[in-house]
């Protein structure tokens, strides 16, 4: 039996190994020159590998994430224009969290954007017993952005930069010294270790990620496309409200069920807005209408204004 599972595996070795990638992918030349990669990396043998070992598996990942942040993603589209970042950083939080604005990690990083306490609070989140705003997708979305910036001030490669985000800035730096070169090809082969295999799947998992939520802008009638077309209908807003205002109360005042509203709030613990200060809570963007006619209007006040 070993014998023929060897055999087999040989059979397809040359399917995996010239399978053309350019073709496949035609969003690959847009990706890798975004993240600073040269083209031809599309060409390495390993990454070959990897791509055609998982592109089935992390499409299915793919379409469950999109489906997952049918709500958060076109904010998110938004934060990265308004900053000036390339829109592909999107499939860092993908991989990071697929979209799930609760999702931990067993190190204690949370959020769309998987960030530790420490850096939450360098960033200037506020992170309590009532309030981790590293689970607000829009706060923890500006902060991650302003964090990639940093990261990339000091390596100046956004491909790097997305391997630091992994692993840390010390742990790219030292693997670039002791690999004695830039180059992603030699940093992230099997053949050796300047860098932790975690982090060598990391980027290449970042990258097909990307490149088949790409895809649909260079293909026609794609399901992908057609998936992240539809998702644009709606989005969320943040909106200020009263102190100590219960997300109970501004779901009956919207008319939507609490799920939802609590869905985009998780950084609210007990679902309550800080009883001391103005504060915004995310709405749907649907629901700005709802919210300035039953909540903003009611009795001619408006809630005080809350500095994002």
């Amino acid at each position: 039996m070993k014998f023929y599972k060897i055999l087999i595996f040989f059979l397809l070795l040359p399917t995996l190994a010239f399978s053309n990638l350019r073709d496949e992918f035609p969003s690959y030349s847009y990706i890798l020159t975004e993240f600073n990669v040269n083209e031809n990396f599309i060409d390495d043998p390993e990454f070959k590998l990897f791509v055609n070992k998982h592109k089935r598996e992390y499409r299915k990942r793919f379409i469950k994430a999109v489906k997952q942040g049918e709500l958060i993603i076109p904010m998110m589209k938004n934060i990265i224009y308004e900053r000036d970042i390339s829109p592909i950083f999107l499939y860092i939080a993908m991989v990071e969290s697929a979209f799930d604005t609760s999702a931990r990690s067993r190190t204690g990083a949370g959020g769309l954007w998987q960030i530790v306490v420490n850096t939450g609070k360098e960033l200037k989140l506020t992170i309590n017993s009532n309030i981790d705003e590293r689970y607000d997708p829009i706060r923890s979305t500006n902060a991650a952005i302003k964090y990639l910036y940093r990261i990339n001030n000091n390596l100046n490669s956004w491909y790097l930069t997305t391997m630091a985000y992994n692993c840390g800035n010390g742990c790219v730096n030292k693997a670039i010294k002791r690999a004695g070169t830039r180059d992603i090809g030699v940093l992230t082969s099997h053949n050796n270790s300047y860098i932790k295999a975690e982090t060598k799947k990391y980027i290449k998992k970042v990258l097909l990620m990307a490149m088949i939520g790409e895809n649909y802008l260079f293909k026609q009638n794609d399901r992908v496309g057609e998936m992240m077309y539809k998702m644009n209908r709606d989005s969320i807003v943040a909106v200020p409200v009263r102190s100590g205002e219960k997300l109970s109360n501004l779901a009956s005042v919207l008319n939507m069920n609490i799920y939802y509203l609590e869905k985009i709030n998780p950084h609210l613990k007990q679902g309550t807005a800080p009883y001391n200060y103005a504060y915004k809570i995310n709405i749907p963007a649907s629901k700005i209408e709802d919210f300035n006619r039953n909540y903003a209007g009611i009795s001619g006040q408006r809630p005080l204004y809350a500095k994002y």
